[in-house]
């Protein structure tokens, strides 16, 4: 437990806010399973696993791992996954909810407050660190810039004011009144 409590003191606030979120998703979970199965998903509870994995991991004294991303970035994928599955399940479970106990109805809003919390912290972490994306295997040179083009001109002042044409006026026409033919 002590080392569980060292490696929370390492967390920032933004990783904090999505471990609290991941707990109550787990939570929600516990919960359901009272409520035979309905309410929070077995994917929801999967990536809240995840993310508190790969944030102990990131701090764990023993570790060194190589990452195939930046952490803040597989956290806000995980975290948006789930967050969209939870989403689904709700619009699932809404339609039926009368059905349910009032366990089901703490289960599935104990899995969409996680859900929240969990993404609303790792889009925060994700905005702080903003690491560069992926090559992806591209080994080609980044485009070089075009050569820039020098500005256009200003635009010619009007010369002197010239008055408007006057007015043409429509010749004299005898069919107007006649009924068409």
């Amino acid at each position: 437990m002590p080392q569980l409590q060292a490696i929370w003191n390492q967390f920032n606030p933004r990783e904090r806010l999505s471990a609290i979120g991941a707990a109550v998703i787990i939570l929600g979970w516990i919960v359901s399973l009272a409520s035979y199965g309905v309410g929070a998903g077995t994917v929801a509870l999967l990536g809240a696993i995840a993310v508190l994995a790969i944030l102990y991991l990131k701090y764990a004294p023993n570790q060194n791992i190589t990452w195939p991303a930046p952490t803040s970035l597989l956290i806000l994928g995980i975290s948006a996954v789930v967050a969209l599955l939870v989403l689904l399940d709700l619009l699932r479970v809404v339609g039926v909810l009368s059905f349910f106990g009032a366990t089901a109805i703490l289960a599935i809003l104990l899995e969409v407050a996680g859900a929240a919390i969990m993404a609303w912290g790792a889009w925060q972490e994700y905005q702080i660190v903003k690491p560069a994306m992926p090559s992806m295997g591209s080994t080609t040179t980044p485009p070089t810039s075009a050569p820039s083009s020098p500005p256009p001109a200003a635009p010619v002042p009007p010369s002197a004011a010239v008055p408007p044409p006057p007015p043409v006026t429509p010749p004299a026409d005898d069919n107007d009144e006649a009924p068409p033919a």
